[in-house]
C-alpha cells in the first residue's frame, strides 16, 4: 500500500527528532571538552569564522530551494527523465558555487584582522585555521546537491540519519584527539574529512536508491523551464542574502565592537538555542516535502486548512520551549560551565524573544517556498538585512550585546514576519491576511501570560542543583502543556490534529493485525 502524506510526515518527524536528540547530546559534550581544553578565545574564533563563512554561503543564492521546488511536480508525476535533467542542472550550479565560495574566501584572508577587536593570544596561525574552515565549507558543495532528491521525495530521514552517524564518528575522533594532543588544527582537519565523507556517502546512496540518476543525461530542460528556475533563483538570492545577514553578521559585529570573549560567551547561548532549533528544524522540515506535494496537488481550501493546523502546532511548540528556555538557560550554563559564562536577564529575554519570533515564521516561510512564491516580495529581505546592519551597529555602541539582539528582532518583525504570511494568503489562498494576525496575536498573548506566571514557579523549585533544575523544567513542561491544551482544546485545528493522531493509531493497529 502506498504511504500517505501523514505517514511520511510521521516517519520523518520521529526519525528527525530522534537523531537530533543524539546531535544535541554530542554537541554539548563536544563544547564542554572544547572549553575545558582550549578556552574562550578559541571558542570566539570558532564562532567568528563560522559566521564569516555563513556570509560567504550567500553564493548559494537559494538555488537549493528553487531546485527542490522544481522537483516536487516531477516526483508527483514520477517523471524520471525530467528529475535527472533538473539534478544535472543542480550539480553544475553547485560546483560553480563551491569554487566561487573558495576563491572569495581566499580573497578575504588578508583582511581577517579587521573582524577582530583584540587578536587572540594563541600559538596557532589564525590564517591556517580560517583556511581549514573555508575548505570545509567549499567541499560541502561538491556532492551535497544529491541531498535534494531525498527532500523532494519526502525522505528527509535519510539525510538526518546519515548526518548523525557521521557527526558521532566526528565527535568521538575529535574529542579523543583533543584529549591526547590539545591541538586545534588537527581538530578542524578531522571535521573537514568527516564533511567530505558524509557528502560522498549521500551521493553514492542517492545513485543507488535512484539508479536512473547514473549515466549521461540525455534529456535537457526546455529554455522556458530553465528561465523560470533562474527567475526563482534571482528572487531567492535576495531572501538568501537577507537570511545570511540576519544570522551571520551578529557575531562579526559583536567581535568587532565588543571582542572575541563576548562572542565566546554568547556562542554558548547560541549553541543551546541552535541545538533546540536544529531538533525542531529536523522535525518540522520533515513535513516540507509533504507540504510541497500538497501545494502541487490539492485545492486552496485544503491548503489553508493544513496551514492553520501547522501554525497551531508551531505555536504550541514555541509557547512551550520559549518559556522553558528562559527559565532554565542561565541555571543550566551556571551548573554546566560556571557563572563567568552567564549573561544578564535582559539579554536572555532578548535571545528568547528572538527565538520565538523567528520560530513563529515557520508556517508562512514553508508555505511561501513550497508554493513557489519567490519573486513576490523579493526586496523585503534586502530591507531587513540593511535595517539589521544599521540598527546592530548603532545599538551595539549604546547598549552592547542586548542591543545587537534587539536590532535583529526589530528588523525581522517589521519585514518578513509581516510579509511572508501576506504573500501566502494573497497569492496562495487568495484571501485577506487579517485572520492570520488574529491567530498570531492570540497565541502571543497566551504565551506572554504563561511566561509571566512561570517565573515564580521556577524560582520556587530551582535551588541551585541539577536535580531541582530538571525538576523545574519537567514541572513547567507538564503545566504549560496542560494550559495550552485546555485553552485551545475546542479550537478546530486542535480537534483536527487529534483526529489525525487517532487515524494514524488506528491504521497502525490494522497493519499489525494478523490476516
Amino acid at each position: 500500500m502506498a504511504k500517505t502524506k501523514t505517514a511520511f510526515v510521521a516517519k520523518n518527524l520521529l526519525i528527525g527528532s530522534g537523531t537530533q536528540v543524539i546531535f544535541l547530546i554530542l554537541s554539548f559534550i563536544n563544547r564542554t571538552v572544547f572549553i575545558y581544553f582550549l578556552g574562550k578565545e578559541y571558542l570566539g574564533l570558532d564562532a567568528l569564522f563560522t559566521n564569516i563563512l555563513m556570509v560567504l554561503s550567500f553564493a548559494e543564492l537559494g538555488i537549493g530551494n528553487a531546485i527542490i521546488f522544481s522537483l516536487y511536480k516531477s516526483m508527483v508525476d514520477k517523471n524520471k527523465a525530467r528529475i535527472k535533467a533538473i539534478m544535472a542542472l543542480y550539480a553544475k550550479a553547485y560546483r560553480i558555487i563551491g569554487l566561487t565560495v573558495f576563491i572569495v574566501g581566499l580573497l578575504l584572508m588578508p583582511f581577517l584582522n579587521l573582524f577582530i577587536k583584540n587578536p587572540p593570544n594563541i600559538p596557532e596561525n589564525i590564517y591556517m585555521i580560517y583556511f581549514l574552515f573555508l575548505l570545509n565549507t567549499a567541499i560541502s558543495y561538491m556532492f551535497s546537491y544529491k541531498k535534494a532528491i531525498f527532500s523532494a521525495d519526502q525522505k528527509e530521514y535519510v539525510i538526518n540519519v546519515s548526518q548523525q552517524i557521521f557527526f558521532l564518528i566526528q565527535s568521538v575522533v575529535q574529542l579523543t584527539y583533543l584529549y591526547i594532543t590539545r591541538d586545534y588544527i588537527g581538530f578542524i582537519v578531522i571535521q573537514v574529512v568527516c564533511t567530505l565523507g558524509l557528502n560522498i556517502f549521500l551521493a553514492v546512496y542517492a545513485n543507488k536508491k535512484y539508479s536512473f540518476l547514473k549515466g549521461k543525461t540525455t534529456e535537457k530542460l526546455d529554455k522556458a523551464e530553465v528561465k523560470t528556475i533562474f527567475q526563482n533563483v534571482k528572487a531567492l538570492a535576495m531572501y538568501k542574502f537577507g537570511s545570511i545577514i540576519m544570522n551571520g553578521t551578529d557575531s562579526i559585529i559583536i567581535a568587532a565592537f565588543l571582542g572575541l570573549s563576548v562572542v565566546g560567551i554568547y556562542s554558548n547561548y547560541l549553541l543551546i538555542i541552535a541545538a533546540v532549533v536544529t531538533v525542531l528544524s529536523r522535525a518540522l522540515n520533515s513535513i516540507t516535502g509533504s507540504i510541497g506535494h500538497l501545494n502541487n496537488a490539492d485545492d486552496d481550501a485544503k491548503k489553508e486548512q493544513v496551514f492553520k493546523q501547522l501554525f497551531f502546532i508551531v505555536a504550541w511548540i514555541y509557547f512551550l520551549l520559549s518559556i522553558i528556555l528562559f527559565n532554565v538557560i542561565n541555571p543550566f550554563i551556571t551548573l554546566w560551565i560556571g557563572e563567568s559564562f552567564v549573561l544578564g536577564t535582559g539579554t536572555v529575554l532578548a535571545i528568547v524573544a528572538s527565538f520565538y519570533i523567528n520560530g513563529m515564521q515557520f508556517p508562512g516561510y514553508t508555505y511561501r517556498t513550497t508554493m513557489g512564491l519567490f519573486r513576490q516580495g523579493r526586496y523585503v529581505p534586502i530591507a531587513m538585512a540593511v535595517l539589521n546592519i544599521i540598527l546592530s551597529i548603532i545599538f551595539a555602541t549604546h547598549f552592547g550585546l542586548v542591543g545587537v539582539i534587539v536590532a535583529t528582532i526589530i528588523s525581522r518583525l517589521v519585514t518578513t514576519t509581516l510579509i511572508d504570511p501576506y504573500l501566502v494568503y494573497r497569492f496562495g489562498f487568495k484571501k485577506k491576511v487579517g485572520s492570520y494576525f488574529k491567530m498570531y496575536l492570540g497565541y502571543a498573548i497566551i504565551t506572554s501570560i504563561a511566561f509571566a506566571a512561570s517565573i515564580p514557579v521556577m524560582n520556587w523549585i530551582y535551588q541551585g542543583t541539577w536535580f531541582t533544575l530538571i525538576l523545574g523544567a519537567g514541572s513547567l513542561f507538564i503545566l504549560l502543556n496542560a494550559v495550552f491544551f485546555l485553552v485551545f482544546y475546542k479550537k478546530s485545528e486542535c480537534q483536527a490534529i487529534i483526529r489525525r493522531i487517532k487515524s494514524m493509531i488506528k491504521r497502525k493497529k490494522t497493519s499489525i493485525t494478523p490476516q
